[in-house]
């Protein structure tokens, strides 16, 4: 049987995703809230011979597999970098959160929730304490878009199959962290390939892709947000896993704590944390991502007091 999937959040970002289901056909059934752009969404998946889309009408939902959050990004402002207003204007967005979540356990729901924005680790968090799942069951889409750009950008430039590029982007969606220490060409690592003289490629090439997957635009490309959704959903559903740095939570002596690292993905959620090995500047730079989202989460419960990016 096909997974039911619960959709909450910004209508428009709900139509985003909702469209690009519906062009690949993903074997799943929806259930969405009412609404007359919705109704249109409804109508162009009679088209598809595996996709569902209903109408919620206030379900039981203790047989739904997920809820997909994509709240209102409006608050998301690409320049802002200190953590009490980053945390007043994402306030809003949190109490909502708190409303679904609410609203869904005390219908039944006891699935996985995925959350995709920026700063969805924020969200991560409070969703893991709103909720009260299993940890492995909170996930947050993480850089997931970023490393899927990455490395179609190498593929583009190197053009080899698929199976040759290993790559991780981590930290937060909305300042990554590109290892490059880690990033393969086939066995070799692609600083180490581009050290070679004997190859026909400039190091220029590591510039120019960070400054893609650095574009602010991605973290709200709706079409690249969606793509990535669904590529966690095939490694949820589908059978295929996959390693990728989501965002998750896990729980020390009570308390929560975000985690960042990579993570093996499959009918589990956040199956298996997977520790890499970076350098020095690298781990130091991921330390400064965790801080930084802490002093967030840490403004949203103040209400905003004591707290900045250092």
């Amino acid at each position: 049987m096909q997974p039911k999937l619960l959709i909450k959040g910004s209508i428009d970002r709900i139509l985003a995703l909702l469209k690009a289901l519906i062009v690949c056909d993903f074997p799943v059934t929806i259930q969405v809230d009412d609404s007359e752009q919705i109704r249109s969404a409804v109508l162009s998946s009679k088209m598809c011979h595996n996709l569902s889309i209903q109408i919620a009408d206030k379900p039981e939902l203790n047989n739904f597999d997920a809820l997909l959050y994509l709240p209102d990004i409006e608050f998301y402002n690409p320049k802002l970098t200190d953590a009490n207003q980053i945390a007043e204007d994402m306030r809003p967005e949190i109490d909502n959160l708190r409303n679904v979540i609410n609203d869904c356990v005390s219908n039944g729901f006891r699935g996985k929730i995925v959350i995709n924005a920026p700063h969805d680790e924020i969200f991560a968090y409070f969703a893991a304490g709103f909720s009260g799942l299993d940890n492995q069951n909170i996930i947050g889409v993480g850089t997931l878009p970023q490393e899927m750009l990455l490395k179609n950008e190498l593929l583009r430039n190197f053009d080899v199959s698929a199976d040759d590029i290993n790559v991780n982007v981590l930290g937060l969606n909305t300042n990554n962290l590109v290892a490059w220490s880690r990033v393969y060409i086939g066995p070799a690592t692609l600083l180490s390939y581009l050290a070679d003289d004997s190859n026909n490629y400039s190091s220029d090439i590591i510039g120019q892709v960070q400054q893609v997957i650095d574009d602010p635009d991605v973290v709200t490309n709706q079409m690249i947000q969606s793509k990535a959704l669904i590529r966690l959903l095939i490694s949820m559903y589908e059978g295929q896993s996959l390693i990728c740095s989501v965002v998750s939570v896990d729980k020390e002596k009570d308390e929560l704590k975000l985690d960042m690292s990579p993570k093996l993905i499959n009918r589990n959620g956040a199956a298996q944390a997977i520790r890499l090995q970076l350098s020095e500047d690298e781990q130091k730079k991921l330390n400064q991502d965790l801080g930084w989202a802490n002093e967030i989460i840490t403004a949203v419960i103040n209400g905003g007091k004591d707290a900045s990016k250092n």
